[in-house]
């Protein structure tokens, strides 16, 4: 086999690798389902199920099935508790797409039961974890994020893509953007891990930081 035809090889495995990875969607839930598993696979992710961490380098997205204050908590304290709230402190902070789903109902519980401090410090950890890279949707808004034709994150602006509303950039964020955009507008204090910052450079990627 000459070096050229091994090139192509080497060259299609790695493209096959990454376009499993970018539709590779990964869901912690304690009872193994997904109420949303059917919509995602007819979207065309494939999309594990487990009540246990896994390699988070296998999968381009996470998703927290039940979002709980305990694990609120865990996240804006970066609180490694457990297998699993350490898998996902780790995978925010290796910039991947972490996403949770939020009972409405339940929150709303803890409004009724709770008193106002202490209701008001779980609305402040959570604002706290969403600064870490957290996504938080409820079940209104969860199909609508992944939809092919509404990215709810994105703000465009000219050729640079405007960053400037959040606090932290991720790995996944940048793969978002990286085909029509060639520069990003992001806030002063905001924080861009070393890979990040690898990925972005690898991918020629001009960083505007706002005043």
């Amino acid at each position: 086999m000459d070096d050229l035809v091994l090139k192509k090889i080497v060259l299609e495995v790695i493209n096959q690798l990454n376009k499993t990875c970018i539709d590779s969607v990964f869901v912690l839930s304690d009872n193994n389902s997904f109420c949303f598993k059917n919509e995602l696979e007819n979207m065309g992710y494939k999309v594990d199920i487990s009540n246990n961490a896994c390699d988070f380098n296998n999968h381009c997205m996470f998703i927290i099935d039940d979002l709980s204050a305990e694990i609120i908590s865990s996240i804006s304290n970066l609180l490694y508790k457990d297998s699993n709230t350490s898998f996902i402190i780790n995978a925010l902070l290796s910039g991947k797409k972490v996403l949770a789903l939020k009972d409405n109902d339940k929150f709303d519980n803890y409004k009724k039961t709770a008193s106002n401090q202490l209701f008001s410090k779980l609305l402040e950890l959570e604002n706290t974890a969403k600064s870490y890279g957290l996504i938080i949707l409820d079940s209104k808004s969860f199909l609508s994020y992944f939809s092919k034709n509404s990215n709810n994150e994105i703000k465009s602006s000219s050729a640079s893509f405007d960053f400037t509303d959040k606090k932290v950039i991720t790995k996944s964020d940048i793969m978002d953007i990286v085909k029509d955009y060639s520069s990003i507008i992001v806030r002063n204090n905001v924080i861009i891990t070393p890979l990040v910052m690898d990925y972005i450079k690898e991918n020629k990627i001009n960083i505007i930081y706002n005043e």
